[in-house]
């Protein structure tokens, strides 16, 4: 099993976006964009979305979280080391994009409402890991030709470099859900529930940390603070295919936990990422 890998520096947010259709004004700038209020919305069931860098960066992983995917759809993500290139650097043929089980799946909710059900904790994650490279385009094909809604839906493009710490994350580590709903009861003693919004919480810790991995670690808490969003894939690549779709979270550290030194050279933190 790989060891958890964490995008913290958004290099789509650089990129020139097309996509090859957009419904109305739902177009791919909305990928750039923080809020679930504006998606890239495509006409159909196919989508290919271009990210054209006008310097090299180094990319290792996509990710689009809260998208309206089914288990059914596909990915391919092909790279490019400059932008007139026909052949890709790395090609990561056609595979799954968000598998997971179909029980799990809020058909109310993250399929036929599209956007609106993203603020209340909708949607799943579409993933692509590969070599990292350093790279100029990446070419993002999307199928979903089961998808009810007749439409690829997503909020955010996530793609750049990652970091993998040399020791896993330890024993322990949690995915929380939180629900903002609130309880009461009326006059005639009836529960009644007050609807609000879904998230998640991940946390972990980290031990044993070696120096470079504290390094690392130092640069993305004092980089990205409580201010920049990242993204976190606790078990990347797992053969249980809902065991990492439940643990990949797109958000911000809830907190700045102290780094600290159990023992010489090694080094340990706590993490706790909160979903956007």
């Amino acid at each position: 099993m790989s060891n958890l890998r964490i995008i913290y520096d958004n290099a789509a947010d650089r990129a020139v976006l097309t996509a090859s259709s957009q419904a109305g004004t739902l177009g791919p700038g909305n990928l750039q964009r923080e809020g679930k209020s504006m998606v890239l919305r495509s006409i159909g069931t196919l989508q290919t979305i271009t990210a054209t860098w006008p310097s090299p960066e180094i990319v290792g992983g996509v990710t689009l979280p809260f998208c309206n995917l089914t288990p059914g759809a596909t990915i391919r993500v092909r790279s490019y080391i400059e932008p007139g290139d026909t052949v890709p650097a790395i090609d990561s043929g056609v595979m799954p994009a968000c598998e997971y089980a179909r029980l799990g799946m809020w058909d109310w909710g993250a399929l036929p409402l599209g956007l609106n059900a993203y603020s209340y904790g909708g949607g799943t994650y579409a993933r692509c890991w590969f070599q990292m490279r350093s790279i100029r385009k990446l070419v993002i094909d999307l199928a979903d030709p089961d998808n009810p809604a007749g439409y690829i839906e997503a909020v955010r493009l996530v793609a750049g470099a990652y970091w993998s710490p040399e020791q896993n994350a330890a024993y322990g580590a949690g995915i929380t859900t939180v629900d903002t709903s609130s309880q009461y009861r009326n006059g005639a003693g009836e529960q009644k529930v007050e609807r609000g919004a879904m998230y998640r919480k991940l946390s972990l810790t980290l031990d044993h940390m070696t120096p470079l991995d504290r390094a690392e670690l130092w640069r993305i808490v004092r980089g990205n603070g409580l201010s920049r969003p990242l993204f976190v894939s606790l078990y990347p690549d797992s053969d249980d295919v809902e065991l990492e779709q439940a643990h990949q979270v797109y958000g911000r550290l809830a907190n700045l936990a102290a780094i600290t030194t159990p023992s010489f050279q090694a080094y340990a933190t706590n993490i706790e990422i909160e979903e956007l």
